[in-house]
């Protein structure tokens, strides 16, 4: 048995302005500008990954070979900024036919992070194929709105690309470098999502 993540389409915004991120770094020209905006897109993927949520609105799948790993999704929203909503759950059956559960087999627990999905009162799960990968969930996550993000999480990913700015190399002789500071790692664990034994795409 087996189950994954995956993102469909990452989200283009930005957590942190171009601007935010200068005023952080004391940076007054434009040499860095590229440079800087990709620091803040590997920290705001650090913040997701080490977190297991998408604070901006993202569209995702989750993969699974049986009925029962689905009870939990891998990606969350930000409590108290953003949604969840699954969008749609298929299924091969037992004659290898892709079909879609109707949604009143099934209630999504969106408030809880995890997100959970379980039975309805009646709900019934139909037989499945024997195939991997034979359950699909396809689910949105996370919010439109960059003000609703906690300054929490926008803090941390300012920590994140000041260390990468300032130390470019994955050792400086005569520092002691980590790869995640300890306090962008304090303020992470505060939106830190417990989901075992999925893998991400």
């Amino acid at each position: 048995m087996a189950r994954s993540g995956f993102i469909k389409t990452p989200n283009a915004q930005l957590i942190v302005s171009l601007d935010e991120a200068k005023t952080h770094l004391r940076i007054v020209g434009n040499d860095d500008d590229a440079y800087i905006t990709n620091l803040i897109f590997a920290a705001r993927d650090t913040f997701e990954n080490y977190t297991n949520t998408l604070p901006l609105l993202t569209s995702c799948f989750m993969f699974a070979d049986a009925w029962f790993e689905i009870s939990t999704l891998y990606f969350s929203p930000l409590p108290n900024s953003g949604k969840a909503i699954v969008n749609q759950i298929s299924y091969y059956d037992a004659d290898d036919v892709q079909q879609i559960l109707p949604t009143t087999e099934y209630i999504v627990d969106a408030s809880h992070s995890p997100i959970r999905i379980g039975l309805s009162q009646k709900g019934k799960l139909p037989a499945l194929s024997g195939r991997i990968n034979q359950v699909e969930v396809a689910y949105e996550v996370g919010t439109k709105k960059v003000n609703e993000i906690p300054n929490g999480v926008k803090q941390a990913i300012l920590i994140l690309v000041g260390q990468w700015y300032e130390n470019r190399q994955e050792a400086i002789i005569g520092r002691s470098v980590s790869s995640i500071p300890m306090t962008a790692t304090y303020l992470m664990d505060r939106y830190k999502v417990q989901t075992l034994g999925i893998d991400v795409c």
